[in-house]
């Protein structure tokens, strides 16, 4: 039987605390670390591993197939949830994870060509000046860490003991620093942006029992 929205809890406020004290950490990563840091590991050589562990990670997602396989995945288990009577129950927690997943990464691109920001190698191959508001940008936020997060926290949300999957978020975030693929910044605002969504969806899908609340 499916459980009235009434009767449904919204995501937990933690996440508010996540997108918070994230926040915080990228503007002051923006106004100290990124680009000494930047400047630091566009000497570096990152092992292929990296890149590697990576890709293996990416084509779990299916983001090697076709960019969104992802999303069209979690959409297809929400219809089908919703479809089939004896899985309804489930369909506000498919709905949720669909939402955020697909939300974040539309943001996300929002995001990009808001800010217009050079990766670090494209703004050291400038002269180092600003790194924001250049045509073409797309370095803030990283969308490798909202492909993860995007999926993996609301999971952590639905069914907390699942929490060790933020280590692949992890793992990404320290991937595309050692690639130089992006600043500190970058990859923590990722997670700012994919916390507000998840409880943004949270608060209008209310995916969690009262009991799991």
């Amino acid at each position: 039987m499916e459980v009235p929205y009434r009767e449904r809890a919204a995501a937990p406020r933690w996440l508010l605390t996540v997108a918070a004290v994230t926040a915080v950490l990228t503007v002051l990563a923006i106004v100290t670390i990124d680009q000494p840091l930047a400047r630091w590991l566009a000497g570096y050589q990152p092992l292929s591993i990296w890149d590697r562990i990576l890709s293996v990670l990416e084509w779990g997602l299916g983001l090697p197939l076709i960019p969104w396989t992802s999303g069209i995945a979690l959409v297809v288990a929400m219809i089908v949830a919703s479809a089939v009577p004896r899985w309804r129950p489930h369909a506000p927690a498919w709905m949720f994870l669909a939402a955020t997943h697909i939300l974040s990464r539309i943001a996300m691109v929002q995001l990009k060509d808001l800010t217009g920001r050079l990766r670090p190698l494209e703004w050291l191959k400038r002269g180092g000046s600003d790194t924001f508001l250049w045509e073409g940008g797309i370095s803030f936020p990283s969308g490798h860490v909202v492909l993860f997060a995007s999926v993996i926290l609301p999971l952590v949300v639905l069914v907390p003991r699942t929490w060790p999957l933020l280590g692949i978020v992890a793992f990404a975030m320290l991937a595309r620093l050692a690639a130089s693929a992006h600043y500190v910044s970058d990859v923590i605002g990722a997670l700012t942006l994919v916390a507000l969504v998840t409880w943004v969806c949270g608060q209008a899908i209310r995916p969690l029992s009262r009991r799991a609340a």
